[in-house]
């Protein structure tokens, strides 16, 4: 992820209330460390890697070890070229109840040493500035129902439940909205009084806050943060009813007669059998590897503002911040806002979209010009950073005697916390889950996400998926010890086909081979000699217990759009600039190598974060015309949430497209030229050892720097800017080119030229894209993943072990193998530490009272994860077995950042009901909670 080395000054603008603000990002400067090169993928030191299209190491591997992997807070204001070196801090204090009013602070008690600056309360920020409003759309089918509320009146805000405003800070007077929620800024202009007045307040805030005895309570606590979901399925005697299906302005009007229908046709049957669902897990914090820090600073000359700052959506974070600056009372005039863009150090969805970027770009117009540092230790993070919700899930399963499954009944409800956030969606994508990998002719599903008063929720950890396939795994389990029935056989008689229906009603439509993952499992020793192992630790004293569980993780949103360009320099090296952020996962290192088999090379450098590059399309959201993809200039979305589970296929995609133009739009023009073989084409050429060729051997090879010079010499693209969208299918369109005219899988398409900045747009013809109606299928894309799990269980003190995990995962094309494994590896671990010993209480017990850290906050540790990597009778490991790639898959990746999360969690609660015969459905499951339930 290399943008951090690079500058890019291009911008795009966004219309406010008080006008036009220009956005652009720059890369940070090297920090003073060893310049070896750890932007190159493969060989380091060259500008290619020995085989196009594979990764010998990570493109950030060597800056990782080497020091130069930086993130935001490792800089300050005297790091930054052009910015004034002293420096102020900024320091929050946040609220500690949501049932008594807060009147303001005393800092009276303060040393004098520790005295603000500048002390700003809720009651000092103008209206707007203080209250901004910000946007969001991450769901299509979601967004519509919300879009339809705000025309109506119901809703005008991201961050609320209809008609509730939240202030970014408490105004003296009011109830603060949530716990997390900022009630003073100070601001000091020396880091000795900062650290002063850190270590005066920590711990002791409430001899500085003060708050009314009466109370009362905050406004709206308790409210729906709309929309909510409900998906009615029933699918009976011809009767063919769906959210997909239904029209969309008498669907919920339906709703009713179908419940009673479903009701009906399970009383006709009173041989069917029912499975009561019932599960709860408590709230998780993301666990970044650095807290959030970030530099602002207001450039009054040039009415700039400068951000330093490590974002998941830089899009999202500066569009909200350009839109609090461009309201008509802003403090200070903002025509320019420019992000210095980080490494955000893991914690994909834990900034997706924190507050902590509106509350660090707050505090700079009252710095006196100086630049300001706003950075949080870990208790703050703990405090204030956004959490994976708790919630709380009820239901039941009827399933005939035969084993088929009849009908899933559940209601899902998800505290959000204080800020609406992305906790419907959350909400939305986990209802769709709730019908597992099964076919089901009846469903009714119900979630929501609710306004409460702990810190607000977020979308990290499976995104609502891992919640609703527990409940639904677990409950299978159940039936299935009741009846006798084995487990595996109960699920093949239940799986959904690749022509199946969602509980939504949306077509599956994907290739997913689910019956042969079974086949894998039931001959996997770890499973078929399930009974033999066991016995074998009961001779020794010990408990045991095998469990299994299966899931269809969906990745991507109900319709993502993704921009990339790919460039190739005169000296022949290629360069890829994507929108996605890199937090972790490879995507740096996955975008590089896949433009190898197109351009016969991989990309020597990676540019990520470069949110300009939307701008740069020359396409618009806004339907003028009302003809949709006929309209040339029209796009469903511009770009989306840089989702971990966007690049294996989304993100891949874009750029796999953007280096087919180039090759096939521009250089192949300019080999045309050198090789004097006007006729020649495409198919008559091949890459070889980073060279063009002609297939039949009969012209002289083409090195990348002969075919960057003959570009730069003949004025031919230099580079490629593609769009795509894509909901269900992707928009395919014809571009003119150089090269000649291209059917691209791209709903937009601009060629950068010599050396200016901005490139010039292809407008398309002949398009095709998705229809309306499939917007509300919900998700289209799926990753399969089965999981076997096998653990211990110590009576005497309640303690679980796992002992081995088999993962069999359909990832598609693999890309990079030594990634997916290691996003495997994650997810287990992450798995294992969130489902027996993560347990964050809720309200002023939890972390919102400020004094939660990694010494009350149970991680899982080394002892904790099998760590080794292929099962072996007697040992402790953890297998993935991946199935093989088929023609089905298109050589098309899939999104597997969350799919092995979302299997482990029920396969361990169904390991243990295995070892000891009692269902924990509980989440964590904690040695107390095992110890009552063996008592029990």
């Amino acid at each position: 992820m290399t943008a951090m080395h690079t500058s890019l000054t291009r911008r795009r603008f966004v219309q406010t209330a008080a006008g036009l603000i220009a956005l652009s990002v720059t890369g940070v400067p090297r920090k003073a460390v060893a310049q070896s090169p750890g932007n190159t993928i493969g060989q380091v030191g060259t500008n290619a890697s020995p085989v196009p299209g594979m990764a010998s190491e990570r493109i950030d591997g060597r800056a990782k070890v080497t020091g130069q992997k930086v993130f935001a807070r490792d800089f300050n204001a005297r790091d930054m070229p052009g910015w004034p070196s002293p420096q102020w801090h900024a320091l929050y204090l946040y609220a500690l109840t949501t049932d008594h009013a807060f009147l303001g602070v005393d800092l009276s008690g303060l040393p004098i040493g520790a005295q603000p600056n500048r002390l700003i309360l809720g009651d000092t920020l103008s209206g707007r500035f203080g209250a901004p409003k910000v946007v969001a759309l991450r769901d299509l089918h979601v967004d519509e129902t919300l879009q339809a509320m705000v025309v109506s009146g119901d809703s005008g805000s991201f961050d609320r439940p209809a008609n509730i405003e939240f202030d970014l800070i408490v105004k003296p007077g009011n109830v603060p909205d949530f716990l997390g929620q900022a009630v003073a800024l100070l601001l000091f202009d020396s880091a000795a009084s900062f650290r002063a007045a850190k270590s005066a307040l920590q711990f002791r805030d409430d001899e500085f806050q003060i708050y009314a005895l009466d109370t009362v309570h905050s406004t709206g606590m308790g409210s729906v943060f709309p929309p909510e979901t409900t998906y009615v399925k029933f699918t009976l005697g011809g009767d063919n009813f769906s959210y997909a299906t239904a029209n969309p302005s008498t669907y919920m009007t339906q709703v009713p007669s179908y419940r009673d229908k479903i009701a009906q046709a399970l009383t006709a049957d009173p041989s069917h059998l029912k499975q009561a669902i019932a599960f709860d897990k408590r709230a998780m914090d993301p666990m970044f590897m650095e807290p959030e820090t970030g530099l602002a600073w207001y450039e009054a000359g040039a009415d700039a503002l400068h951000l330093v700052l490590g974002t998941q959506s830089p899009d999202g974070d500066i569009g909200d911040i350009a839109g609090m600056y461009g309201t008509p009372d802003s403090p200070v005039k903002v025509k320019d806002i420019r992000l210095t863009s980080c490494y955000p150090g893991g914690g994909f969805g834990g900034r997706d979209s924190s507050p902590f970027s509106l509350l660090l770009a707050l505090a700079a117009p009252f710095t006196d010009g100086n630049p300001v540092r706003l950075e949080l230790d870990r208790f703050e993070q703990f405090r204030t950073g956004l959490k994976r919700q708790a919630v709380r899930i009820e239901g039941e399963l009827s399933v005939g005697k035969d084993m088929k499954m009849l009908s899933v009944q559940m209601k899902l409800g998800f505290d959000g916390g204080g800020r609406k956030n992305l906790n419907p969606y959350v909400a939305s994508l986990a209802a769709l889950c709730a019908g597992g990998a099964y076919q089901l002719p009846m469903a009714d599903i119900f979630a929501n996400a609710t306004h409460t008063q702990n810190v607000s929720g977020g979308s990290q950890r499976g995104f609502g998926g891992p919640e609703a396939y527990f409940a639904l795994e677990a409950a299978l389990d159940d039936l299935a010890a009741k009846q006798g029935w084995d487990p595996l056989a109960l699920r093949r008689a239940n799986l959904v086909a690749d022509d199946g229906t969602t509980v939504a009603g949306g077509p599956i439509a994907q290739e997913l081979r689910l019956p042969e993952m079974l086949d894998i499992a039931e001959a996997h020793p770890l499973w078929r000699d399930r009974a033999k192992i066991k016995e074998e630790y009961a001779s020794r004293g010990q408990t045991y217990g095998t469990g299994l569980a299966l899931s269809l993780q969906a990745y991507g949103t109900s319709g993502d759009g993704v921009v990339a360009a790919v460039h190739l320099d005169p000296d022949g090296t290629i360069r890829v600039e994507s929108d996605a952020v890199d937090m972790g996962n490879g995507s740096a290192t996955t975008l590089g190598i896949v433009v190898g088999p197109f351009l016969g090379a991989n990309a020597s450098r990676v540019d990520m974060a470069c949110y300009t590059l939307w701008g740069q399309t020359g396409l618009t959201t806004t339907d003028s015309t009302g003809t949709r993809w006929a309209n040339p200039d029209w796009t469903q979305k511009s770009v989306g949430s840089s989702s971990a589970c966007l690049t294996g296929l989304h993100q891949v995609h874009v750029v796999q497209q953007a280096a087919r133009a180039l090759f096939e739009g521009s250089i192949i023009a300019a080999a045309r030229v050198l090789w004097q073989k006007p006729d020649i084409t495409v198919s008559q050429t091949r890459w070889d050892q980073g060279a063009l060729v002609a297939s039949d051997g009969g012209l002289p090879p083409l090195s990348l720097a002969d075919l960057g010079k003959a570009i730069a010499t003949q004025g031919l693209p230099s580079g490629a800017l593609g769009h795509a969208y894509f909901q269900k299918q992707w928009v395919e369109a014809d571009f003119p080119t150089p090269g000649g005219q291209l059917h691209l899988q791209l709903d937009g398409l601009s060629f950068y030229t010599g050396a200016t900045g901005n490139p010039k747009r292809v407008v398309r013809k002949n398009t095709s894209g998705p229809t309306s109606a499939s917007k509300r299928y919900g998700r289209y894309v799926w990753a399969p993943c089965l999981n076997v799990l096998a653990l211990t269980v110590d009576r005497r003190n309640g303690r679980v072990q796992v002992e081995n995990v088999i993962s069999v995962l359909n990832a598609g094309h693999v890309h990079v193998p030594e990634l997916v494994s290691g996003q495997s590896q994650g997810g287990i671990a992450m798995v294992i530490s969130q489902t027996l010993l993560e347990d964050m209480p809720p309200g002023m017990d939890g972390p919102a009272n400020g004094a939660w850290n990694l010494d009350r906050y149970q991680l899982a540790r080394m002892q904790d994860v099998p760590l080794a990597g292929r099962y072996r009778t007697g040992a402790r490991a953890q297998e993935l077995i991946l199935l093989p790639e088929t023609p089905g898959d298109g050589r098309a990746g899939r999104g597997i950042a969350e799919a092995v999360m979302c299997s482990t969690a029920p396969a361990i609660s169904n390991a243990l009901l295995d070892a000891v015969g009692v269902r924990f459905a509980s989440l964590p499951i904690t040695p107390q909670k095992i110890l009552e339930g063996l008592a029990s």
